[in-house]
């Protein structure tokens, strides 16, 4: 008698539709669907000896997310295990290269619907904080009239610099050609000239910060890039520089960030990520006027939450057919993966 397939799926209150509906979509098709227990907003779930006996002991595939935090214990309590497959793009949960180790597959969402989405909602982010919509909106709403002096500054003929790039930072220079910016800087150790983005100039992380008129970070959160945006590296930067950030909390020191930004150098920060989710009410960054905060959801559009539970079935379903899933996260470890499946079927 062939076992149906079983997969756990961690609780996460940020995609609960995405996960409802794409445990209920393989509950209908005769999967075993374990489903995690319940996140505190804001604490990361570790779970414990018991629960990770209870709940992983014998899953195939493990499904989780930003809001997770999975250990190697993790990874070695089921023999079964295949994958892990994250619905976002994001895999910060886990250490990609121990699974990669372990030939075990990770895939993510790294649909059009979600890294596009992000790099609309970074150049968005970008134009409100260099024409400062939300001082002209405060005019209005409260009769000042117009101001003695404009403070708005076009995209046009600015330098633009990435920290990162991937398939967001990508999106982003495409969507900035339009708007005709003097210059696009990236700094990526991972991009040759034959690799970059067309038109763009690869330079160092101290060009970035000294030259750029608006920086974005694009990069993952691990050992490495943890408060990499620190005192020194803010105050590095133009006096009137834009700093935005959606990609991971963790990537800027914030307590450096309110004394720097409280002192009045730079002109503006967007942030859609920040070190503890959802941001604690006492928070200094909210009592700073030129920073725009979002809850971790400025790419969370309707077009993706419509796609992404059924890139995870698709995800799992490859996976569990022995073939790639569509959106492979460290493809290198297909050979590996290939002879871990091997020894599961004999």
């Amino acid at each position: 008698m062939t076992m149906a397939p079983k997969i756990y799926i961690a609780q996460d209150p940020v995609l609960e539709e995405v996960l409802d509906r794409a445990s209920a979509t393989l509950d209908g098709q005769g999967w075993d669907v374990v489903r995690g227990p319940a996140i505190t907003p804001g604490v990361p779930l570790r779970l414990t000896p018991e629960q990770r006996q209870s709940l992983l002991g014998d899953v195939d595939i493990i499904v989780a997310s930003s809001r997770s935090r999975l250990s190697e214990e993790d990874l070695d309590a089921s023999p079964r295990l295949r994958a892990l497959v994250f619905p976002t793009i994001g895999v910060d949960a886990v250490d990609l290269k121990a699974c990669t180790a372990r030939g075990l597959m990770v895939a993510n969402g790294a649909t059009p619907e979600n890294f596009l989405a992000m790099s609309e909602a970074t150049v968005m982010l970008m134009l409100v904080l260099l024409y400062r919509l939300h001082e002209s909106e405060r005019l209005l709403r409260e009769n000042a009239g117009r101001p003695q002096q404009m403070y708005a500054r076009m995209l046009r003929g600015r330098t633009i610099g990435l920290i990162g790039s991937g398939r967001i930072g990508g999106g982003v220079v495409e969507r900035l050609r339009a708007f005709d910016p003097s210059e696009i800087l990236i700094h990526d150790p991972f991009l040759t000239p034959e690799t970059a983005p067309e038109g763009v100039r690869l330079v160092s992380r101290e060009e970035v910060l000294g030259q750029a008129d608006v920086i974005s970070l694009h990069v993952p959160l691990n050992a490495e890039t943890r408060g990499m945006i620190g005192e020194a590296e803010l105050r590095a930067m133009k006096p009137d520089a834009i700093l935005i950030n959606t990609s991971r909390g963790g990537l800027i020191d914030e307590d450096a960030l309110v004394r720097v930004m409280g002192e009045g150098h730079l002109g503006g920060a967007g942030l859609d990520v920040t070190e503890t989710e959802p941001l604690p009410d006492d928070h200094p960054l909210r009592s700073l006027e030129r920073v725009i905060l979002t809850p971790h959801i400025l790419g969370h559009t309707v077009d993706l939450y419509t796609v992404m539970p059924d890139v995870l079935v698709e995800n799992a379903t490859r996976i569990m057919r022995g073939e790639l899933p569509l959106y492979p996260r460290n493809p290198e470890v297909e050979g590996d993966w290939r002879k871990r499946l091997d020894g599961l079927t004999a």
